[in-house]
């Protein structure tokens, strides 16, 4: 019984000591690096048959996990509903003028501000540094 109070008392503590960030977007990534993006306002996922049924916005949609490379949350908003991983300018393919422009924007050169979040490439987070430029170089070299 002592242990038994130990172990409810160690979870309880477990869980209180832990906190949940808080994400505006859920992207799923295929394996072509292609990412589909929903609102986590209303955000409603149920898996069933390889498939994930996401309900966001009041619409469906059906995501199949056999061609999905990984999901990410995000606080950042793509520039569209699909868009290419690491595709910066949003011209269809991940190149080095991708690469030029994060780097840019890493430098101070350029704002991001016609990007609409693209150039956040790692981690979901506002600050565009090394880790996005490795990433975007990573993707035109097909490492990622």
């Amino acid at each position: 019984m002592k242990k038994l109070v130990l172990l409810i008392a160690a979870a309880m503590f477990t869980m209180l000591s832990m906190s949940a960030d808080t994400y505006n977007y859920l992207n799923f990534v295929n394996s072509s690096n292609q990412i589909t993006q929903f609102s986590t306002t209303g955000l409603r996922m149920t898996f069933n048959g390889g498939k994930a049924i996401v309900t966001a916005g009041g619409q469906t949609q059906t995501i199949n996990l056999a061609s999905m490379a990984y999901m990410e949350f995000t606080n950042t908003q793509a520039g569209g509903a699909d868009y290419l991983k690491g595709d910066v300018n949003g011209d269809g393919k991940v190149d080095v003028s991708d690469v030029n422009i994060v780097i840019n924007i890493m430098l101070g050169k350029d704002d991001g501000s016609a990007y609409d979040g693209r150039q956040f490439v790692t981690d979901g987070d506002t600050t565009v540094d090394v880790s996005d430029v490795n990433a975007v170089i990573n993707i035109m070299l097909g490492k990622a």
